[in-house]
C-alpha cells in the first residue's frame, strides 16, 4: 500500500500477539483500504487464515452480530441467543474485520463477546474505549508519498511549474489521501478537456482552493453523472447497492458510475457505492440542487411493495432506517408511516431485529403525529410482539418454562396461532411458535428460528389495504405470501438445520453447520452460481509509474457476471476495467482488463480482483502479482551556489524526481552526502576569496542519477567573500 507499510506491520504484529485492534481516523484517510489489505494478507497467508469481513455502516450492533453468525453458519433463519451464540462462535477461529463501526464501548463489547474465538479488527471515525485493545490513529500520508499519490492519480509526473502548488496542497490537507485523489482527478479532467496536457483554467490547478476546483469539475459532469452524484450524496455516509441505485435513480446508471469513478467522486466496495469526502459534496452542490434522503421514502415503499425480497430488504436495512429518520425530521409523516409499514414485516423475517426495532419506533412516531389510531395500534402491537419474542428467547435460555408458556399463550392468542385455553409445559413450551407480524418464529433452546408464514394478527392491515394517506401504495399483508405451515409441519429449516430442542446438545452436529471457510461463499448448495477461481496472473517487472495492461476473460452462466461489481482491493497500484460481459439473463464470455501501475520502485505487489453474481456472491476471483524494480532517481533541478560568506559556499537545489535516499554534493575532488529530504548544503572550511565549483546528484539503492546541472559546464561556481568585503 502507498505509504502504509509501517501501519500494516503494526496491525499484523498486534493481531499475531492476540490483541484486538481499533483503527480510527477521519473519513477518507484510508481506513477501509488498510483493513482490506490486512484481510487480503491474512487470506493469502500460507497457514490458510480465514477472514470474515463485515460492513457495519448504519447497522445496530445486534444486526452486525446476526450478520456475523450468517457469515459463519449455513442457516439464514436462526437467531441464537447470547449464550448459544458464544458457544457456536467459539468454534470459529478467524480474523473478524468490521468496517464503518459507529457504536460505543458497550456495542463493541457485545460484538467481541459474540466472537470469542476470533481475532478482531475494527475501524471507525472516532476512538472507542476498549479494554485490552490496541488503537491506531491513521494519519495522512508523508509529503513524499502524498506527492507521489498526486502524480499517480493525475496520470503523469508533476511538472516543475506546479510542484510548489502541489506541495502547498499536501501541507494544507496534511496528506489526506481522498482529498489528494479528488484534487488530482479534477486536474486530470481539466487537462482532458483542454487537450494540451495543462489545465484549461486556473480554477482547476493544484493552486486553486477546493471550491474553485469543485466549480470547474461540476461544470464538466454529464447531466446523468450530476444526478447520480447528488443521489448518492443524499445517503452519505451509507453505501448504496447497484440494484438500489437503479431503483432510486429511475434510469440506467452504468455510464454515470464509470464517469464518477474516473474522477474519484464515486467509490465502490463490497457494501456498495459511496460518494465520500467533502469535495464530492461540494461538486454535488455545484452541479445542482441536492435532494434530501427523505424524498426517497416513496421510492423505497414502492420498491418493497412491488416484490422486493426479504434478503434485498435486509441488505438495505441501514438505508431504510436512514430514510425513515430523515423523513421524520422533515415532517414527512405520511411517507414515513407508509415506509415503516412496508418494511417492518420484511425486516422481522430477516432477523435484523435492530433495524426492525428502529422502523417500528419511527413508524409509531409518524402514526402519532398523524393521529392515526389504526397505525398506532399496528406499530404498538408489533413492538409488543418484538419484545415478547426477545423475552421468550431469553426465557428459553434461562430455562424459565412456566413464564415462557404464559407469554407464548398471550402472543398466540392475539395472533390466532394457538387454540383458546391451551396450556404448555416443559419442552413443548420452548418449541411453540410465536406470531411476529407476517412471520412465525419457533422459540427454541438458545434462540429463535423462523419457520414460515402465518395468518395476520389483529394489528395488521387487511390484505390489499391502502395506507390511510391515500398514496395508492399497497402494503403487503400475511395472506399475500400464503399460509404457513403449522408447528408440526414446519420440519427442518434451511440447509437441513433442525432447531435444537430443550435439553439437546449444543454440538455443531446438532445445530447449524459451520461454513468452510467463513469468509468466502463456497457453499455450493446455497449459491446461484459456481465461483470461478482464475489462475494467478503474473505481470512481472513493471517500472514505477508505468502501466501494463492484461486482458482477462472467463465463461459466465446467466446471472453470474455483473460487470458493475468488478473490483480490485488495491486501487492505488491496480485497476480492473470491464470490457464486455453478456446480458444478465444470458451466458457467454466476460472480458475485463487488469492494469498494473506500481507506485513505488523496488517492491512486490499483489491484489485480488473480484466480480459478484446477481445474488451478490463472488462469481469470479483472480489473484494478480507484479514487481517494480528499483531505479536510480532523476537528477536534481535548479542547482545553484552562493559565496556570500568568507569561509563557506551555500549550495541549493530544487525538485528531485524519483525516490532518492541521499543527495551527493561534489567539488570534483571530494564529495559529501546528505539526506534526500534536504535541499541545501553549506560547504565550509574555505579561505576568503576562494573560487570553487560544485555539482549535485541523487542516489538510492539502484545507483546515482546524472550529475546536475545537466547543461554545460555541468558545474555551478561561487567565490567566497574577501576579508573585509
Amino acid at each position: 500500500m502507498l505509504g502504509r507499510e509501517r501501519e500494516l506491520a503494526r496491525l499484523h504484529g498486534w493481531l499475531a500477539d492476540g490483541h484486538p485492534v481499533f483503527v480510527y481516523g477521519p473519513p477518507g484517510v484510508g481506513k477501509s483500504s488498510l483493513l482490506r489489505r490486512v484481510a487480503t494478507d491474512r487470506a493469502a497467508a500460507s497457514d490458510g487464515g480465514e477472514v470474515v469481513h463485515l460492513p457495519a455502516a448504519g447497522l445496530p450492533v445486534e444486526d452486525i452480530v446476526q450478520d456475523l453468525f450468517h457469515a459463519c453458519f449455513e442457516t439464514e433463519d436462526y437467531k441464537p441467543g447470547r449464550d448459544r451464540m458464544r458457544r457456536l462462535m467459539g468454534s470459529v477461529q478467524a480474523l473478524l474485520v468490521v468496517d464503518d463501526f459507529h457504536g460505543g464501548p458497550d456495542d463493541l463489547a457485545a460484538l467481541v463477546d459474540a466472537a470469542p474465538g476470533c481475532q478482531v479488527l475494527v475501524a471507525g471515525d472516532e476512538p472507542v474505549a476498549w479494554d485490552g485493545a490496541k488503537a491506531l490513529r491513521l494519519e495522512g500520508l508523508s509529503e513524499a508519498d502524498a506527492l507521489a499519490l498526486l502524480a499517480l492519480e493525475a496520470g503523469r509526473p508533476l511538472r516543475r511549474d506546479e510542484a510548489d502548488a502541489a506541495g502547498e496542497l499536501v501541507a494544507a490537507v496534511r496528506g489526506h489521501p481522498l482529498t489528494l485523489v479528488q484534487a488530482a482527478g479534477a486536474v486530470a479532467a481539466a487537462e482532458r478537456v483542454s487537450g494540451t496536457g495543462c489545465p484549461s483554467d486556473a480554477g482547476t490547478g493544484f493552486a486553486a482552493d477546493e471550491p474553485a476546483r469543485a466549480v470547474g469539475l461540476a461544470g464538466r459532469l454529464s447531466d446523468e453523472a450530476g444526478r447520480l452524484l447528488r443521489l448518492v450524496r443524499a445517503f452519505d455516509p451509507l453505501p448504496l447497492s447497484s440494484s438500489l441505485l437503479a431503483v432510486l435513480a429511475g434510469e440506467p446508471v452504468g455510464a454515470a458510475v464509470v464517469e464518477l469513478e474516473a474522477l474519484a467522486l464515486l467509490g465502490r466496495d463490497g457494501a456498495g457505492c459511496r460518494a465520500p469526502g467533502r469535495f464530492a459534496g461540494l461538486v454535488a452542490e455545484r452541479s445542482g440542487a441536492v435532494r434530501g434522503a427523505a424524498g426517497f421514502a416513496v421510492h423505497l415503499t414502492e420498491w418493497m411493495c412491488a416484490g422486493a425480497s426479504r434478503h434485498e430488504v435486509a441488505v438495505e436495512s441501514a438505508v431504510i432506517c436512514h430514510v425513515l429518520t430523515e423523513a421524520s425530521l422533515a415532517g414527512e409523516h405520511p411517507a414515513a408511516r407508509d415506509l415503516a409499514r412496508a418494511a417492518a414485516p420484511l425486516l422481522a423475517r430477516t432477523l435484523r431485529w435492530g433495524a426492525w426495532r428502529k422502523v417500528l419506533e419511527l413508524g409509531l412516531e409518524a402514526a402519532r403525529s398523524l393521529e392515526s389510531v389504526e397505525d398506532v395500534e399496528y406499530f404498538t402491537h408489533e413492538e409488543q410482539v418484538r419484545r415478547r419474542t426477545l423475552g421468550i428467547a431469553a426465557g428459553a435460555v434461562a430455562g424459565t418454562a412456566a413464564g415462557l408458556a404464559a407469554v407464548v399463550g398471550q402472543s398466540a392468542a392475539h395472533g390466532g396461532a394457538a387454540a383458546p385455553g391451551a396450556t404448555h409445559s416443559g419442552a413443548a413450551a420452548v418449541t411453540h411458535p410465536v406470531v411476529i407480524g407476517i412471520g412465525v418464529a419457533a422459540v427454541v433452546a438458545g434462540g429463535v428460528f423462523m419457520v414460515g408464514l402465518a395468518g395476520g394478527s389483529g394489528g395488521q392491515p387487511e390484505a390489499g389495504a391502502a395506507p390511510a394517506s391515500g398514496t395508492g401504495v399497497r402494503i403487503p399483508s400475511a395472506s399475500d405470501a400464503g399460509s404457513g405451515p403449522s408447528v408440526s409441519e414446519a420440519g427442518p429449516g434451511p440447509s437441513g438445520f433442525r432447531p435444537p430442542r430443550s435439553g439437546e446438545s449444543d454440538a455443531l452436529t446438532d445445530g447449524p453447520r459451520l461454513r468452510r471457510p467463513p469468509s468466502r461463499n463456497t457453499d455450493e448448495e446455497h449459491r446461484t452460481c459456481k465461483a470461478v477461481v482464475m489462475p494467478t496472473e503474473t505481470f512481472g517487472a513493471v517500472a514505477a509509474e508505468q502501466a501494463e495492461r492484461h486482458r482477462m476473460e472467463f465463461a459466465v452462466a446467466p446471472g453470474c457476471g455483473d460487470a458493475d461489481t468488478l473490483a480490485v482491493d488495491d486501487r492505488t497500484n491496480w485497476k480492473a476495467e470491464s470490457a464486455s460481459c453478456p446480458a444478465a439473463d444470458t451466458s457467454g464470455t466476460c472480458t475485463f482488463d487488469v492494469v498494473f501501475t506500481p507506485r513505488t520502485p523496488g517492491l512486490t505487489y499483489s491484489a485480488r480482483v473480484t466480480m459478484l453474481d446477481a445474488s451478490r456472491h463472488e462469481s469470479m476471483t483472480l489473484k494478480v502479482t507484479g514487481t517494480s524494480p528499483q531505479v536510480p532517481p532523476g537528477a536534481p533541478t535548479e542547482v545553484d551556489a552562493y559565496g556570500d560568506e568568507t569561509t563557506s559556499v551555500f549550495i541549493s537545489w530544487g525538485y528531485v524526481p524519483g525516490r532518492p535516499t541521499e543527495i551527493e554534493i561534489s567539488n570534483g575532488e571530494t564529495s559529501t552526502r546528505v539526506a534526500a529530504g534536504l535541499n541545501t548544503y553549506t560547504w565550509r572550511g574555505l579561505q576568503p576569496g576562494t573560487h570553487m565549483c560544485f555539482r549535485v546528484r541523487a542516489v538510492n539503492s539502484a545507483g546515482p542519477s546524472d550529475w546536475a546541472p545537466l547543461d554545460p559546464p555541468h558545474m555551478v561556481c561561487a567565490t567566497t567573500a574577501a576579508n573585509g568585503g
